[in-house]
């Protein structure tokens, strides 16, 4: 493909449905009081709640209510995902793809995308469609790229028809161009 889709970035905080300290820092957090936030999260997380744990390891990612401090981001997103939470297991392999605070690792970004991926993680499909088009950590597989592209389509994400769409205009690496297919994924309505 002439140019390079791009890896998505972040997932946002795990938005929850329980009354509690949970969600009470997920209303502070949608009202940008990090403090808060952190403060209401911290002993869930301590305590082993996955989700708060996720929610702590963004809040240290991105600077937010404290000091960006990666290495406390990657605990907390790894004590997440070692509970089953996609996010946060996306979230780590968008460290490991780009090497932010943590040694670049496409092979450990393809595992943990694959894990959330097969979980339904949509984001994680789109981004492990884009590892196997260019052999990131893997060897390069065209038709796998666009069977996760077409699955995390089809549930609605834009990213991956668009992915669709250059890919049947442009080919990929083994597949040639169709622009009926492409025309198709453009509008699929």
């Amino acid at each position: 493909m002439k140019s390079r889709l791009l890896l998505f970035t972040l997932a946002l905080v795990t938005g929850v449905a329980l009354a509690g300290p949970l969600e009470d820092g997920f209303a502070a957090f949608k009202a940008k009081d990090y403090a808060r936030a952190l403060q209401l999260w911290q002993p869930l997380a301590q305590e082993g709640n996955a989700d708060a744990q996720y929610n702590l390891g963004l809040l240290y990612h991105k600077g937010w209510g404290v000091a960006r401090d990666v290495k406390q981001a990657h605990e907390w997103y790894t004590r997440a995902a070692n509970q089953g939470n996609t996010d946060a297991m996306y979230n780590l392999g968008v460290m490991y793809v780009s090497g932010d605070g943590v040694f670049r690792s496409d092979r450990q970004a393809l595992s943990l995308f694959e894990h959330a991926a097969a979980r339904g993680h949509l984001p994680a499909m789109y981004n492990l469609g884009v590892m196997y088009a260019y052999g990131l950590g893997t060897g390069q597989d065209a038709a796998k790229a666009i069977e996760l592209w077409t699955q995390a389509a089809d549930r609605g994400l834009d990213e991956a028809r668009a992915a669709l769409v250059q890919a049947y205009e442009q080919g990929l690496t083994g597949l040639a161009p169709d622009p009926a297919r492409a025309k198709q994924w453009r509008n699929p309505n």
